[in-house]
């Protein structure tokens, strides 16, 4: 309801000032901030539906963060071409919060890195709500410096936000999954974030997203 009213008052005001050819500037921006707002209300929904399933592994008693061990075992085996490290992981209890985060490591003789991780936050769903803020609303910032975005995925459970710095050739995805897992893969000596969405892509981000 907010969203309309906001609408509604901004439309009431862009025909005040507009006329001539700026009638027709007025009517895209009104296009903008409709999807905008549009773009939030799917996002509480998306929300919404996490918190419900939340709710639901409460009450099953899962309340913890998995088991370092067993998030190992989402992480990519190989990678073509790259040499891959041993996977470490890291453990964070605090009064409130628990998490654990899982990580690995894949090189070339070239010096060419890929560095993935995948953050648990299932006992902290304040600080997933912190880390998952870039999901918020379909947005995207393009310059001769670098390009940033948010994107679906066909799992509605699964969002994604991607970052590449086109000065120094590095690019990161990051996926917000089931409402508790954060996942991220980046990569040097890149020309867009394709390889990594590839990297992404071979991984069980859809089985992660139904727990």
């Amino acid at each position: 309801m907010k969203h309309i009213v906001m609408i509604g008052s901004f439309a009431a005001s862009l025909m005040l000032v507009a006329c001539g050819g700026e009638l027709n500037e007025a009517a895209e921006a009104m296009k903008n901030v409709q999807s905008i707002a549009a773009s939030a209300d799917d996002a509480a929904k998306t929300m919404d539906k996490m918190e419900a399933r939340r709710q639901e592994r409460v009450a099953k008693g899962d309340t913890l963060a998995m088991d370092p061990e067993a998030l190992k075992g989402y992480l990519p085996v190989s990678i073509s071409s790259y040499e891959a490290k041993e996977p470490s992981y890291e453990t964070v209890n605090t009064p409130g919060m628990s998490m654990t985060v899982v990580k690995k490591e894949f090189t070339k003789p070239d010096g060419s890195r890929v560095n993935v991780s995948i953050t648990d936050y299932n006992a902290s769903a304040m600080g997933y709500m912190g880390a998952a803020a870039m999901f918020a609303v379909q947005m995207k910032v393009d310059n001769d410096q670098s390009m940033s975005a948010t994107f679906n995925t066909d799992n509605e459970f699964v969002n994604g936000y991607e970052e590449f710095d086109k000065v120094n050739k590095d690019a990161t995805v990051t996926y917000g999954v089931g409402g508790r897992f954060l996942v991220s893969i980046r990569a040097t000596k890149q020309e867009s974030t394709n390889f990594v969405k590839s990297v992404a892509s071979s991984m069980k981000l859809d089985k992660l997203a139904a727990m």
